[in-house]
């Protein structure tokens, strides 16, 4: 049987074997639910001991890991996903209650997560024979065997918005490839990425192959940096802002470790010309809208072309109006909100128009009230700034005497100059052609005619520019977390004429 209540007073470390009773100087921090700004519970607060143990026995313990034949490392995420499909198990609602206990998120937006993820842990487990089988070449005398090797421990730095999907592809796909694995966990939600240590566990995970440690805000810059820096950590990902990407990358890069990062983005939506403009507002809504606004593919852009810009609004206040929703969304902490009310603010006295949203109501703390804005320039943060929340610009598109062609080029540019290439959606009724508009856009993953969040886990997923390097999901998923060899064996063996050696 699962786990069947939650949560303890206290969530402790994960470092090898199950925890030993708290000792009095035990030191820990408050994890507060945004919605009410109460103490959910206390997480141990790791020290320097705690990192090193952490990464100890990792390394210790990554060549048993790595020599376990593949199919008893896939068998663990089979065993999983099972575990989560089975009601009488708990596991299932036990994540879920965690995490809307930590973040405050939808209960739809965590059991969504939690439905969706045994498929993904099915198909990393199905296609890993296939990404990880050993290649042959042929060349000259000599036949090379090219081999794909882990790396040895990796870090995994966790993330909050999307606990449930963020938190095992970040662990399970390095484990799947022969790597251990330190998940440093986000100070948000340490209990929900615990809990999917202990799923592993219970499927059959050696507790030595993945490690858990919880540090403070206080103190991330010291811990974090003494993770990346430790010699035996040789792999990084993470998942989370560019400006953190940055420090940690710059980190890696300084100790020369190879990183994967998912950052984050400026997603665009563009409307050609012949987009069906009502159906597609409600899919700008629901990219924008999901989940506060707070995952990095949401739509943050939308380029439409000036003469059809009434008609847009039209259809997002008529979509808006009939929605069952709502009225405040609920950011992950009190300052994430304060922070879209200012940027909300900056366009409205740039000269953005209010489309949707209400002038007399702003929320307050974590709650935010949705908007979308219009005629938003270059002079507003929200122009280039991403929001993380739930706000959406239209920009128009001069059209005026103008080709159909000349206005995509616009489009496209505008939508190439932002830093960020994370996704975008482009909207037309000839698919073809939006699908030729979406090859010139520089983005990881760009969708037509749907949400520029609709990913999923069959295919790969990450980001190019400022919105990362490197990516998860399927095959390429997992090669990123190994190593190339390559093994020559010659077809004859003969002497080397050494009177033609040159010094």
């Amino acid at each position: 049987m699962g786990p069947t209540h939650l949560p303890p007073e206290l969530v402790r470390n994960l470092l090898g074997a199950p925890p030993s009773p708290p000792t009095p100087d035990l030191k820990s921090y408050p994890v507060i639910t945004p919605s009410t700004n109460n103490i959910a519970y206390h997480a141990e607060r790791s020290s320097p001991s705690d990192i090193d143990t952490a990464v100890t026995v990792a390394h210790n313990y990554r060549r048993t890991w790595a020599s376990t034949p593949l199919r008893n490392r896939t068998d663990v995420a089979r065993r999983a996903a099972a575990l989560l499909q089975d009601e009488s198990s708990g596991w299932a609602e036990r994540l879920l209650a965690s995490n809307v206990a930590e973040t405050s998120v939808s209960a739809w937006w965590a059991s969504e997560q939690i439905r969706f993820l045994p498929g993904f842990m099915k198909h990393l487990a199905s296609c890993a024979k296939d990404a990880l089988a050993p290649e042959e070449v042929v060349a000259g005398n000599s036949k090379f065997t090219l081999t794909r090797e882990p790396y040895g421990v990796c870090l995994a730095i966790g993330t909050w918005n999307a606990a449930q999907v963020l938190t095992m592809r970040a662990v399970l796909t390095p484990l799947i490839a022969g790597n251990t694995v330190v998940l440093k966990t986000s100070e948000a939600i340490p209990y929900t990425q615990v809990l999917w240590a202990e799923l592993l566990y219970a499927a059959g995970l050696p507790r030595e192959a993945l490690t858990v440690v919880h540090v403070a805000v206080e103190d991330a810059e010291e811990l974090v940096g003494a993770l990346v820096a430790d010699k035996r950590v040789r792999h990084v990902n993470f998942t989370g802002t560019t400006r953190v990407g940055s420090i940690i990358a710059s980190l890696a890069g300084k100790h020369l470790k190879p990183t994967l990062m998912e950052l984050g983005g400026k997603s665009p939506v563009l409307l050609l010309p012949d987009a069906p403009l009502e159906v597609a507002a409600s899919h700008i809504l629901f990219g924008a809208f999901m989940n506060s606004g707070q995952i990095c593919m949401g739509t943050e852009r939308v380029l439409v072309p000036a003469s059809q810009y009434d008609e847009l609004v039209g259809h997002l206040r008529e979509a808006w109006a009939g929605a069952q929703v709502k009225r405040y969304a609920t950011m992950h902490a009190a300052h994430a909100g304060d922070r879209i009310r200012e940027l909300v603010a900056d366009a409205l006295a740039n000269g953005a128009s209010r489309v949707l949203g209400d002038a007399g109501d702003a929320g307050a703390g974590a709650l935010v009230v949705p908007h979308v804005l219009g005629d938003v320039g270059p002079e507003a943060r929200l122009y280039a700034e991403e929001s993380f929340g739930p706000v959406a610009v239209l920009i128009k598109i001069p059209d005026d005497g103008l080709s159909e062609s000349s206005v995509i080029d616009a489009m496209v540019a505008i939508a190439n100059e932002s830093e960020y290439g994370l996704s975008a959606a482009v909207w037309g009724r000839n698919a073809a052609r939006a699908a030729r508009v979406a090859q010139r856009l520089e983005c990881g993953m760009c969708h037509i005619n749907s949400p520029t969040l609709n990913d999923l886990p069959t295919v790969p997923h990450g980001g190019w520019k400022a919105s990362g390097w490197g990516r998860f999901n399927s095959s390429e998923g997992l090669r990123n977390f190994t190593q190339v060899k390559s093994i020559e064996v010659p077809r004859e063996v003969f002497a080397i004429p050494l009177d033609t050696l040159e010094l």
